[in-house]
């Protein structure tokens, strides 16, 4: 009875000890970041029967339970992919906002100055100082072009760099959870080691504000661990490894691949989440719609100025050069398109008609059969070139095919990817300003034909007419004597006349008449005031916006999609508080618990300790009554 009754202390002494040093661990991890609360889980020993009765045999620690609820802890994981997105996309929006409401908004700023500038030399269209300011204001138009597209190239570039140190992060993750896999494994199979489940967590929770992640168990001493969709990266105590990938055919325009065995296979970026995806987006999808825009911009502006300097004479009476490099020109129509590796296709986009340009890429595919073409907002069109060379035509631009696709091959094409950055003055000489328009008042225009002087020759004055159907043209003289007899309207190309000639597109009503008058003539200011008009002149967006639209457009939508970034932040903010709660209220550790578990293990350990002595009084007493 004796040897009972100390076992039976024993038993209880050494439990409320480990109580203690649990309750004790608890205490010193309070502070420990990912820690998770430990209690000792006690049972009754296996009773005994004798004489018809059950005896209890005293009390053993059957396991420490680690505070820990998979549904709460997929809530946090799912809430910090979500928060850790949104904070990246409100920071990156932050900084693009703050790009357009500094150095982006000279560009508006420096092309009123421009217009400002033509206005005065209209004043005095001969005075070779305005001539000299409006070239520098327009140098100043350019070099902001070129500012703002260095910018977001540079901005692109460092976002590739960011992916690049997140990614090797991540591939450190994955081995770090290998490691404790391997160490988990090694763990007796009737116990779990818990600090290095906590180990486990955090290492999850980390990885989760890269990516979404799931995790399974594998079996039940180690766990599968998947990115995005369901990409293992970790499966047991093997990891795979992600890999940055060269764009095709944009080698930049990196993707994400996954080493799965021998095998690599590439992730789709808009299903990752987390930090990554929001990188990915702001890459591929914000950056370079704000550098399609400014694009857009930079050809609407010197596009537009471009044309009226050919529909004007200079002051040497000469049909007007470019003010700006050719939109059309082409090595910028070449650089336009971006072929995959090893082909030898030759394509070229060529900028017609701005009121119709889209902004965006489109994928040029060829079956062997036909061409095909990716629109930027996800539909697809068949298209049938033509001519010699084959050309085809879309929302604005013109695709020559000098040299054809190969049967599977994709290409890119870019209209207006680029443009801010290939903007440049191409006129020196301030002489070459087209003041001068060479379209005279007796000009009846009522289509929207495109009329063009291209060299002036013996003939100064002269005039085109449509017919009435618009079926066919006739050059005539100023008292409206025939040049040249009606030909099919409209000519297949340049017209030339006494040494002038002309082109004159599609489009003119019937009727139409252009009257040309290559003669000098001092102060005639005919053509800058055309140029004023460019600053009103809705010619962008089917007629609905003028050129500095397009920038408010694109600050505007820049600024909306920061507003509705700020308001996920402060969404996710929420939902992980509350996620983090449920958590804390389940794995962390409370000082005041802690506290009164002390005393009540200590009290069981002294109870436990007398019961031994107890024991031992009894058993000193059995051996003197003996003696």
């Amino acid at each position: 009875m004796g040897f009972d009754l100390l076992n039976l202390g024993s038993q209880g002494l050494m439990t409320a000890q480990r109580q203690l040093n649990t309750t004790s661990h608890n205490i010193n991890n309070v502070n420990t970041e990912g820690y998770s609360r430990q209690s000792v889980v006690q049972q009754a020993n296996d009773p005994i029967w004798w004489g018809g009765n059950q005896y209890g045999t005293g009390v053993h620690a059957a396991e420490v339970r680690r505070g820990f609820d998979q549904f709460a802890t997929n809530e946090l994981n799912l809430t910090t992919t979500n928060l850790s997105y949104a904070m990246e996309r409100e920071g990156q929006l932050g900084r693009l906002d703050n790009m357009l409401a500094n150095s982006a908004k000279k560009i508006p700023e420096d092309m009123n100055q421009w217009y400002d500038a033509v206005k005065a030399l209209a004043d005095s269209p001969n005075d070779m100082g305005s001539r000299k300011v409006v070239l520098e204001k327009g140098k100043m138009v350019a070099a902001g072009l070129n500012d703002n597209y260095t910018i977001l190239a540079r901005q692109q570039s460092e976002t590739n760099e960011v992916l690049s140190r997140t990614l090797n992060r991540v591939n450190d993750i994955a081995r770090e959870l290998v490691d404790v896999h391997k160490a988990l494994v090694k763990t007796p199979a009737s116990g779990h080691d818990n600090d290095l489940l906590d180990r486990h967590q955090s290492l999850i929770n980390e990885l989760s504000e890269y990516t979404k992640v799931t995790v399974t168990h594998k079996n039940d001493e180690s766990f599968n661990v998947m990115i995005g969709s369901g990409h293992t990266l970790v499966s047991g105590t093997e990891a795979s490894e992600l890999r940055m990938v060269s764009g095709k055919p944009d080698p930049q325009q990196t993707q994400l691949a996954i080493v799965e065995g021998k095998s690599l296979k590439t992730i789709r970026n808009d299903d990752i989440g987390g930090k990554m995806a929001a990188l990915f987006q702001f890459r591929d999808e914000t950056l370079t719609h704000a550098m399609d825009e400014i694009g857009r911009i930079a050809i609407g502006f010197s596009h537009s100025v471009n044309e009226l300097q050919q529909q004007g004479l200079d002051l040497k009476g000469q049909v007007g050069q470019n003010m700006f490099r050719d939109v059309n020109d082409p090595a910028v129509a070449a650089a336009r398109v971006m072929l995959p590796a090893g082909s030898s296709a030759d394509l070229k986009v060529y900028v017609e008609d701005l009121s119709q340009m889209k902004i965006g890429e489109y994928g040029l595919t060829f079956d062997g059969s036909q061409h095909t073409l990716a629109m930027p907002d996800g539909s697809r069109q068949t298209v049938i070139p033509s001519g010699t060379p084959p050309t085809f035509a879309m929302d604005g631009f013109r695709v020559e095919m000098e040299a054809p696709m190969k049967a599977g091959e994709r290409i890119v094409l870019r209209p207006t990817r680029s443009a801010a950055g290939e903007i440049s003055m191409s006129l020196t000489d301030p002489a070459g300003i087209a003041a001068q328009s060479y379209l005279s008042s007796a000009s009846q225009i009522q289509g929207s034909a495109e009329f063009h002087v291209t060299r002036g020759g013996s003939l100064h004055e002269f005039q085109v007419a449509v017919s009435p159907d618009a079926s066919q043209y006739a050059v005539l003289d100023k008292q409206g004597n025939i040049l040249q007899p009606p030909q099919p309207y409209p000519p297949s190309g340049e017209v030339v006349i006494g040494g002038s000639g002309f082109t004159l597109g599609p489009g003119a009503a019937g009727g139409d008449l252009f009257a040309v008058n290559l003669n000098a003539a001092d102060g005639d200011n005919g053509n800058l005031l055309r140029m004023q008009d460019l600053q009103a002149d809705k010619r962008m967006d089917g007629g609905r916006s003028t050129v500095i639209d397009v920038y408010q457009g694109l600050n505007t939508e820049m600024g909306v999609q920061k507003a509705s970034a700020a308001r996920l932040k402060e969404v996710g903010l929420v939902e992980k508080d509350a996620a983090e709660s449920r958590v804390a209220e389940i794995a962390g550790v409370n000082l005041d618990e802690e506290a009164a578990n002390m005393m009540k293990f200590q009290q069981a350990y002294m109870a436990s300790s007398r019961i031994m002595t107890v024991a031992n009084e009894t058993f000193d007493t059995l051996l003197n009554a003996s003696r």
